[in-house]
């Protein structure tokens, strides 16, 4: 069975000959390994770019069967100013970048931010309107260079989401919440604009032949408890994911569903906005795989449940395996193993490598 039958057969819940791997390589030490390549020295990555960029490829391809985000991260410590006046940090060993200050600290401030955004992502979507032909040579041409790194491992071809994330992201939480009590209006506006911008996203961009599944995205949860009211999601958050799925679905292509934190409580109202499959599953954070299998096992797919904060991180390989190995006898069929959302540099290589092998062997040896 090659890797895209494997993949695809994976996310319509039927068997396949091993489990398929979904994941997000950020390791410099698992870059190293899956490889075969050592990295330059620290000091040389700006100049190294292509290099890491071919070991990062190769370390997904031998790893991963299906991943999402691909690339190395930052290659040195700086910080930069937006064309907001947001400054942002960014870190090669996070290997992600973050907000440490923000050109307002108020309401009315943040209020001003939002129309800016708003203004913006219009222009966006007129743009594609009237471009669409020359954004989706452009889009699908990006696409196919990380595919050229990357070789046969499938890669999503998208990641939408409603614009709680976003917004959430650049007010921070408190003020966030404070602007949304005071001027809801504001905030819903920026939701449909945002989400009217991916749907046009979707419209422009959809190749099933590309990639078969697309992530869609919130992260509405944290350890035990929702980030937001149900109440807040049914309104403001549910309804506009929705619409975006089902834009992809008119192009007969999946949507993997990611949120960290625990989403119990709302599961069935996700499965009704027609998600076709869940991501990470953080079981550390109060997620119950066996639970959403036995409910949910039949019409969508899950990928991770494999913990990285601690299991893969703090435990041994033994360890590890043993949980590959029951959560699989859980989840099979239609489960991708892999991380609760990336292998970081907070893991063990040899953690990884004890995953990689139980995903390695046959099915019916592990079931």
């Amino acid at each position: 069975m090659d890797r895209k039958e494997r993949v695809i057969r994976t996310l319509n819940l039927k068997e396949v000959d091993r489990i398929p791997i979904y994941d997000l390589v950020r390791s410099d030490k698992v870059i190293e390994y899956f490889s075969g390549e050592k990295l330059p020295e620290y000091e040389f990555w700006e100049k190294e770019e292509e290099k890491l960029k071919i070991m990062t490829g190769k370390a997904v391809n031998k790893l991963c069967d299906m991943t999402r985000s691909f690339g190395f991260g930052p290659l040195k410590e700086y910080e930069c100013t937006d064309e907001f006046g947001f400054v942002w940090h960014a870190s090669p060993y996070e290997k992600t970048r973050w907000i440490v200050k923000r050109p307002f600290n108020d309401e009315e401030g943040g209020i001003e931010f939002i129309k800016k955004l708003i203004e913006k992502y219009c222009k966006e979507i007129k743009e594609i309107k009237e471009n669409r032909k020359q954004y989706r040579e452009k889009y699908h041409n990006g696409f196919l260079k990380i595919q050229s790194y990357i070789g046969n491992t499938i890669n999503l071809l998208a990641e939408n989401g409603t614009g709680l994330d976003c917004l959430r992201h650049y007010l921070g939480f408190e003020l966030f919440t404070y602007i949304y009590a005071d001027n809801p209006d504001i905030v819903s506006e920026f939701f449909e604009i945002f989400t009217e911008l991916q749907i046009e996203i979707a419209k422009t961009v959809a190749d099933k032949n590309l990639s078969p599944c697309v992530l869609t995205y919130g992260d509405i949860a944290c350890k035990n408890k929702l980030l937001h009211s149900p109440e807040f999601l049914r309104r403001e958050f549910f309804p506009r994911l929705k619409r975006i799925q089902d834009t992809w679905h008119n192009y007969e292509i999946k949507c993997l569903f990611h949120s960290d934190g625990n989403i119990m409580e709302v599961l069935d109202d996700l499965i009704e906005t027609g998600i076709d499959g869940l991501n990470p599953i953080e079981i550390v954070a109060g997620m119950d795989i066996k639970k959403i299998k036995e409910k949910y096992g039949k019409k969508i797919f899950l990928t991770g449940g494999i913990d990285m904060s601690q299991l893969l991180s703090l435990k041994t390989p033994e360890e590890v395996k043993e949980i590959c190995k029951e959560t699989i006898k859980i989840a099979y069929p239609g489960y991708f193993i892999g991380s609760t959302t990336e292998i970081d540099n907070s893991v063990k290589l040899e953690n990884v490598i004890a995953m990689f092998e139980i995903a390695s062997q046959p099915v019916e040896k592990l079931l």
